[in-house]
């Protein structure tokens, strides 16, 4: 009987187990899936793009899948629950366009329908991916579009994460690339944002992806950490260098000019001392040959007889003469 008890023991057990598993795929089956995720290019880059697979608002997911038309490409799985997830995928230059979808599940339950088909078209002429930080003038933060220079003059327009709704759009400037929005009034303590710029092709409007996302704290942002850490040393010494280089340049074109205007003075003093010479030595030949018309007194013209008198009765006397004996005339 024992036997027999046991026996009819475990098929009792038996029975029950498999009329739980059967129950429960009965309940699976007919459990809803959860909602279509979205899927949105996220960065762009020449050679890859970066691929955001995202689930509704207020559901989550464990496990995430991406495929390439019927092919899977990639899954991810998490230890907790996260509302998207990144892919890196490489561009093939070879595929004009290419077709990505995605999709997930949380924890035992069902997988999610896929995505809607993500047109991934070649990167050839694409415009580049715009950048958006955040920047202080006066004072004032404002939230900083760059897109690519190549494109002046484009439409940007400023985005709130998963939003296809602009908060804000400006037309930039003939010569400009990048325009400032001003940081929107945010009723959390945190907000996400992401920019974009269109420029017209030839007859069409060709959009650019959306920029990485930006995190804006609401109100003043906390001053710069004055970590000695968080200082680009190499930045500092190359400006150092810089410096020493410029520095050592003017020291070198100062004492050049300093040689050559001491030179040129040096010559120019030479110059100067030949001149005077010439003109001195060219004075010690000049003889004064000047005539002076000399006046006298009656008195003085009767003295210059008398003595004119004497001398003509003095006795003759040659100064070439080598002999001291006067020369008396022969009558």
């Amino acid at each position: 009987m024992q036997v027999v008890s046991g026996g009819q023991s475990l098929w009792i057990y038996t029975l029950l187990f498999t009329s739980l598993q059967l129950w429960g795929r009965i309940l699976a089956s007919t459990t809803s899936p959860p909602p279509v995720p979205t899927l949105k290019i996220s960065s762009r880059s020449k050679n890859f793009v970066v691929l955001a697979c995202r689930t509704p608002e207020g559901h989550r997911g464990d496990m995430f899948m991406l495929y390439r038309y019927t092919e899977k490409m990639d899954s991810k799985e998490l230890q907790s629950g996260a509302e998207e997830v990144l892919f890196n995928v490489t561009v093939n230059e070879g595929d004009p366009a290419q077709l990505f979808c995605c999709l997930y599940k949380d924890q035992d339950g069902p997988y999610s329908p896929f995505s809607p088909f993500l047109q991934l078209e070649s990167l050839k002429d694409a415009l580049p991916v715009p950048t958006l930080v955040l920047q202080q003038q006066t004072d004032v933060w404002h939230l900083l579009c760059t897109g690519s220079p190549a494109y002046p003059g484009a439409v940007f327009s400023l985005y709130p994460a998963d939003n296809e709704t602009p908060v804000a759009t400006q037309h930039a400037a003939l010569i400009n690339h990048q325009v400032t929005f001003p940081v929107p009034v945010q009723d959390t303590l945190m907000a996400l944002y992401q920019c974009q710029y269109e420029v017209k092709l030839g007859d069409q409007w060709s959009k650019s992806e959306l920029s990485v996302l930006l995190a804006v704290t609401k109100g003043i942002p906390p001053p710069p950490s004055t970590d000695l850490s968080a200082v680009d040393w190499p930045l500092v010494l190359g400006s150092i260098s810089t410096v020493v280089l410029f520095l050592c340049s003017v020291a070198l074109v100062v004492v050049v000019a300093h040689r050559k205007v001491k030179a040129a003075a040096k010559r120019k003093k030479k110059r100067q001392e030949s001149q005077f010479w010439t003109q001195v030595h060219a004075k010690d030949h000049v003889v004064d040959l000047t005539l002076r018309r000399a006046s006298f007194t009656s008195q003085e013209l009767a003295s210059l007889d008398t003595t004119t008198g004497t001398a003509s009765r003095s006795p003759l006397w040659n100064s070439h003469s080598t002999f001291t004996t006067p020369i008396h005339p022969i009558h």
